[in-house]
């Protein structure tokens, strides 16, 4: 089955409540102003840091629909081009 914009509710995937997240410094504005403009932004910072808090967060914020893939290290191998 071919999904289309018809078979796909994107309201479901709206962040209902607020996420707890405490700004460190001014990433809240760094990404608004990114979003602003559709600049891609890379999120990097160790494990357990906050990324996938703050991402969800902002969608919260800019009430913009959120999905989470979860990919397996031994996924990505296999699509490495030899």
């Amino acid at each position: 089955m071919i999904m289309s914009d018809s078979t796909v509710n994107p309201t479901q995937y709206l962040i209902k409540e607020e996420p707890c997240y405490e700004a460190i410094d001014w990433e809240i504005e760094f990404y608004e102003a990114a979003y602003g403009v559709r600049m891609p932004m890379m999120l990097k910072g160790p494990t357990g840091c906050g990324k996938s808090r703050f991402v969800e967060y902002m969608a919260w914020k800019l009430k913009q629909p959120l999905t989470v893939l979860a990919i397996r290290l031994s996924c990505i191998h296999r699509l490495a081009v030899p």
